[in-house]
């Protein structure tokens, strides 16, 4: 399996800049909308790196010289999803530092807004829940769909809509949920139960979010058995 992790690195390697990317752009919504999303936005960008695997696999038509090679399509999947989870362990790594230092430079700072966040070991482990549990969905939205049909079929659906998309409803929520009454009394209800039992809610979204990832890994495991080339 480590070989195959290491094929689809060397595969993709024109598009490790996407971790520049990531990175960069982590601080620019740290900067727009706090410290807290520095994290999840870096985790979010590792995530989207480990997906264009399947780019370079149908540009360098990598599947037809996997299938030559003595890899079972079941190691296929289960390395694709160990990068996908180890690049999001390194952005956790990152992002818990990067968080800590952009909190300290710009606690009490105007920069866009009013800069506030002090994280704590409960609100980070918090924030790492909540990231995995995101890019869980987002897994079991995108993975068995590229792995059945390909991304160039499947690049629509199967990453611009759920990748893109979900990051404009989430910003579309964190702008409207203070205007509308009804949204707003619903996220301060749930903050404030979340912020009194953090660890109850970060075990949970961690179940989730293995629960998640086990059905996404197991319906590509299915769908790539029965593809064809």
């Amino acid at each position: 399996m480590l070989n195959m992790i290491k094929l689809d690195w060397l595969g993709m390697r024109k598009y490790r800049n996407r971790i520049a990317v990531a990175v960069i752009s982590s601080f620019v919504w740290g900067v727009v909308f706090g410290a807290e999303v520095l994290l999840p936005m870096l985790v979010w960008g590792m995530f989207d790196t480990s997906l264009y695997c399947f780019d370079a696999e149908e540009k360098g038509k990598l599947n037809q010289l996997y299938l030559t090679l003595p890899i079972t399509r079941g190691t296929l999947i289960t390395a694709r999803y160990s990068m996908s989870l180890i690049l999001q362990a390194i952005g956790i790594a990152a992002g818990i530092v990067l968080t800590i230092a952009f909190s300290a430079i710009m606690q009490g700072r105007t920069v866009i807004r009013l800069h506030t966040f002090s994280p704590s070991p409960q609100s980070m482990f918090l924030i790492i829940c909540a990231s995995l549990l995101f890019c869980a969905i987002l897994s079991l939205a995108m993975h068995p769909i590229l792995h059945k049909f390909g991304y160039a079929k499947a690049k629509i659906v199967g990453y611009v809509l759920p990748m893109y998309g979900s990051i404009a409803l989430i910003v579309a929520f964190i702008i409207l949920a203070p205007r509308i009454g009804a949204i707003g009394n619903i996220a301060q209800s749930v903050s404030q139960w979340v912020n009194g039992n953090i660890a109850l809610a970060a075990l949970a979204m961690l179940c989730a979010a293995a629960l998640l990832l086990a059905a996404s890994f197991a319906l590509s495991h299915k769908l790539y058995a029965k593809r064809e080339f």
